[in-house]
């Protein structure tokens, strides 16, 4: 087949800015250069006038020649005619042809979209599409999306099963439809303040516009600090907003003004059950099922694609599942090349360091493993350039290991799989979930069942485990920072009034404490709201950013909307079972991964010697902990670091 007709997915960078007095091409162009990361193949603009339906393509320095011949230059465009324009970075996934050229327009030229992702299911869509009669010029997902608009408006968004960020400007409602995905994979930044309207994946894209008031958020901030929060609707600069996972926002052309709308929402089954072993093989067996599709689908690409490992449950799960895809022939065969490929961090720490467990699956699936070592120098020396990707804050050093690790893929592929996910799915980890389900079982009284999995956790692991210690010392656990900062209060009174003095008081967030409460009410509403709000859309920004920062696509099977809802409908005994975690993963792998993988009984988390990093001679954070006497780090006091960093910027 012509390579030009291909399907096309595409990692990208969007941006757009509605306004009854467009910024000046300057400002324009500089600002969708800050994400060029994001797309370094292809570039484009479209400027339109919505009153006289006049539309104007513009090209940049990336702009493909065949576009570029026949396109002004943005900076030649009279900004003053215009109120609304639409600009894109492509990175080519699929057809690398010009026929995935951005913003793209439909429909006679009264739709068009700026895109960032990618619709697995588009195929099956487009099929139904064309049997109503519709036809395409190519064989974008991107076309897809427009014609699935088309056919059912808003409600298109839930027929797509994939990741996404997308703005679609339609010139006969004269309005913009901006959309993102379920989980929040694809990032979508926005500013309005009744006269501008201006959207982008990255806030930095925003903060190069004349209009966008630079303000530093300190209750979000406070968050940040406190409970490692900052990928709520609201941002660490004033005024900019996320559009949240899940949600659509249309802006009225006519009256400008923007209109926010959930069009998704996850149930979860908040039962403990009872648990019966043969049930149990049910669901794993349908998990696995959920699971291989989940990967197969995410492998499609005319780039080479390579996996994340880090040896955990997760990652370990994946690349045992494209190995399966490449002994048995087929598609994925072709898509990942002669040999697939691993990308793993590692440290001269061995508490933290997985190699070992990587080592154990590349012995066991034949892959090519690559491995990178991330070391203090390291991280002080590019501190900033890290910073400046994730926009001034992430909440420990782990997401340095992060960005090691997708440079690292860089060298030898486009396209990642990655393991976000797992643990917030299945229950992962047992430190934050074991207090909530055994609190469960006191609460229902099932003491038999409480009994029983105590005593097999205390098997497990060759220790006792008393009930009132277990509690004591893992409930401690659930807030860990919001304790902390208030046992520094009581230890070391210059510290607390260092925070009070950065922060304001009266700043911190009292919304924090409600969600922090609800959060441990069961276990899946924990597992719940750590996949919706908590926890998982703070990874996924930082891997989308450390990806981005690359020019690599990340995808995540565990997101996958079909098997994230099969596993929110299973009562909570089926996922922490006789002290293990993660039961129904290991159950559904159980004769694909490893015995030394599917049975390991510590879970690291993809951690770095971060107090070792902390401490070293290079690090401007040991002198803060020398200021105020802290002998003892944890994360909070890197948190601190860098809010303050964030405030005198």
């Amino acid at each position: 087949m012509d390579k030009s007709i291909l399907s096309e997915f595409i990692m990208c960078g969007i941006f757009g800015i509605v306004s009854s007095e467009l910024p000046e091409n300057k400002a324009i162009k500089d600002a969708l250069d800050t994400i060029r990361h994001r797309g370094p193949d292809d570039e484009g603009f479209l400027f339109v006038n919505p009153v006289n339906s006049i539309l104007e393509m513009a090209s940049g320095a990336d702009t493909c020649s065949e576009f570029k011949d026949t396109h002004k230059d943005v900076s030649d465009v009279d900004t003053s005619n215009f109120h609304i324009v639409l600009g894109n970075r492509r990175l080519a996934i699929i057809d690398l042809s010009p026929k995935g050229h951005q913003p793209m327009c439909y429909a006679d030229g009264y739709l068009w979209i700026t895109y960032n992702g990618e619709i697995f299911n588009y195929k099956e869509l487009r099929t139904e599409l064309k049997s109503m009669g519709y036809r395409f010029h190519s064989d974008t997902d991107t076309e897809v999306i427009l014609s699935a608009y088309t056919e059912w408006g808003e409600e298109c968004v839930k027929r797509f099963n994939g990741q996404w960020a997308f703005c679609i400007y339609d010139g006969r409602r004269k309005r913009l439809f901006c959309s993102r995905d379920r989980f929040g994979i694809k990032p979508f930044y926005y500013w309005f303040d009744g006269k501008h309207f201006a959207f982008a994946s990255e806030i930095k894209a925003l903060l190069k516009l004349p209009f966008v008031k630079t303000e530093i958020n300190k209750p979000l901030i406070s968050d940040f600090v406190i409970f490692s929060r900052h990928h709520t609707r609201e941002s660490l600069y004033k005024g900019i907003y996320q559009l949240l996972p899940s949600h659509n926002l249309t802006i009225d052309l006519k009256k400008i003004n923007i209109h926010t709308s959930r069009y998704y929402e996850l149930y979860y089954n908040d039962e403990l059950g009872r648990y019966n072993h043969n049930q149990a093989l049910e669901y794993a067996d349908d998990v696995r099922d959920l699971l291989i599709d989940a990967v197969k689908i995410r492998l499609v690409s005319d780039v080479p694609v390579g996996s994340c490992l880090s040896g955990g449950l997760d990652s370990s799960s994946i690349v045992v599942i494209i190995n399966k895809f490449l002994k048995e022939g087929g598609i994925a065969s072709e898509n990942i090349g002669e040999e697939q490929k691993t990308f793993t961090a590692s440290y001269d720490d061995p508490s933290v360091d997985e190699k070992i467990h990587a080592d154990e699956i590349i012995r066991n699936t034949d892959v090519k493993g690559f491995f990178v070592y991330p070391t203090a120098e390291k991280l002080w020396r590019e501190l900033d350039s890290v910073l400046y990707h994730h926009d001034g804050a992430f909440h420990a050093t782990n997401t340095y290991a992060g960005w090691n690790v997708m440079r690292l893929a860089s060298g030898h592929v486009k396209v990642v799989l990655n393991g976000q996910g797992g643990d917030e799915l299945f229950g992962g980890y047992c430190l934050q979930y074991e207090p909530i389900y055994v609190a469960d079982m006191l609460k229902r009284m099932r003491f038999k069942d409480l009994n029983k999995y105590l005593i097999k956790k205390s098997r497990l692991y060759n220790i006792r485990v008393p009930l009132r210690a277990f509690l004591m010392g893992h409930y401690f656990t659930l807030i860990p920072d919001s304790l902390k900062i208030f046992l520094y209060k009581q230890r070391n009174k210059d510290l607390f009034g260092y925070v009070k003095l950065l922060l304001n008081d009266g700043c911190f967030n009292n919304e924090s404490f409600k969600r922090m409460k609800e959060s441990i009410k069961s276990l899946n509403y924990r597992l719940w709201s750590d996949l919706t709000s908590n926890y998982l859309p703070q990874l996924l920004l930082y891997d989308d950013r450390n990806s981005a920062a690359f020019s690599i696509e990340s995808r995540v099977p565990f997101t996958d909307y079909r098997l994230v809802e099969y596993v929110n409908r299973i009562p909570s005994i089926y996922k922490l079972h006789n002290g293990w975690s993660k039961w129904l993963l290991r159950l559904a792998m159980r004769d694909l991964l490893p015995d030394k993988i599917l049975w390991r009984r510590d879970k690291i988390g993809f951690s770095t010697p971060e107090e070792t990093w902390i401490k070293h001679k290079d690090s401007p954070i040991s002198s803060l902990m020398n200021r105020y006497g802290i002998k003892d780090y944890s994360h909070l006091v890197w948190r601190l670091y860098l809010a303050e960093k964030l405030i005198n910027t």
